[in-house]
């Protein structure tokens, strides 16, 4: 299980890493962090604090723009209706 403090480390690892990383890497730690939070609302809404988090992070790496695509792509499959 991975903690918002423990997340956003990781972001900011990849965020400031050289060359920039790969968003595969923010991908793994955005499922790392939701996967252990049971309940759909309660996913959504930790995923809301991870997004309200991330602006406080380096906005200037160019993977910042690829990070908050993987977010997105989150939040776009938490809106999905359940099959």
């Amino acid at each position: 299980m991975a903690s918002l403090d423990t997340t956003l480390d990781i972001f900011a690892n990849l965020l400031a890493s050289e060359p920039p990383a790969h968003v595969g890497e923010a991908d793994e730690a955005i499922w790392a962090y939701l996967a252990p939070i049971q309940g759909l609302d309660a996913q959504v809404q930790a995923l809301d604090r991870l997004v309200h988090a991330v602006a406080s992070l380096d906005a200037t790496s160019p993977i910042m723009p690829s990070l908050r695509n993987a977010l997105d792509r989150h939040r776009a499959r938490l809106a999905e209706p359940s099959a």
